[in-house]
């Protein structure tokens, strides 16, 4: 069972990728007080886990409403990761997630930042949706609504603990620091692409 969990929560939590995400936390929530950067850390990442539970629950309905194979899942799922690895690198420029310079500036005074961009698409984004659905229709691995609440709960947990001590491994990291962790959280997710792509084909060719 632990072994389980953790081939789950540590693709997820490198997906969800608190390091990358903590510069762009701390700017976001740079003019707020320690208890309102708290409270929009808390509000993100349980929204994230909330959503993420949503496609945990109905990921089998969603792909048989639209005759979606798991396959194609995988082999979705693997592209989409790699390029979030190839991002980690720096290799690709990451999307803007706005059109513009006053709309960004804009997001940043909103109260909602925690939902938009925090929360999605950065937390639950394309790529940890996409695990949560592979995971959850892959016949072999039979994994129980269980577990994988769990695993969704537990990455969330530590999300929200990175973004909570955010200013302090700022200070301890340095930038560089969290840069090298970026990229070695990169290198994990390409291999974990692979494995996608990989057991996708396997089962299109069986």
């Amino acid at each position: 069972m632990i072994k389980e969990f953790l081939s789950l929560f540590v693709p997820l939590l490198i997906i969800m990728d608190p390091a990358g995400n903590l510069p762009l936390f701390l700017a976001m929530t740079a003019d707020l007080d320690r208890t309102r950067q708290v409270r929009v850390a808390a509000v993100a990442c349980f929204t994230a886990a909330l959503i993420l539970f949503f496609f945990g629950l109905t990921g089998d309905a969603a792909l048989r409403l639209f005759g979606i194979t798991v396959p194609a899942f995988q082999l979705a799922g693997g592209f989409i990761f790699f390029i979030y690895a190839l991002q980690m690198f720096n290799l690709i420029p990451p999307p803007n997630l706005k059109s513009s310079a006053a709309e960004e500036a804009e997001s940043l005074r909103k109260n909602n930042i925690a939902l938009v961009p925090l929360a999605i698409p950065l937390l639950a984004g394309p790529g940890a949706i996409t695990a949560v659905l592979v995971w959850q229709q892959d016949p072999t691995r039979q994994i129980s609504p269980w577990l994988l609440g769990s695993v969704i709960a537990a990455a969330c947990a530590c999300v929200f603990l990175a973004f909570y001590a955010a200013r302090w491994i700022r200070r301890v990291l340095g930038v560089g620091g969290i840069g090298v962790v970026t990229r070695l959280s990169g290198l994990l997710l390409a291999v974990i692409a692979m494995q996608f792509v990989i057991d996708g084909l396997c089962r299109v060719l069986r």
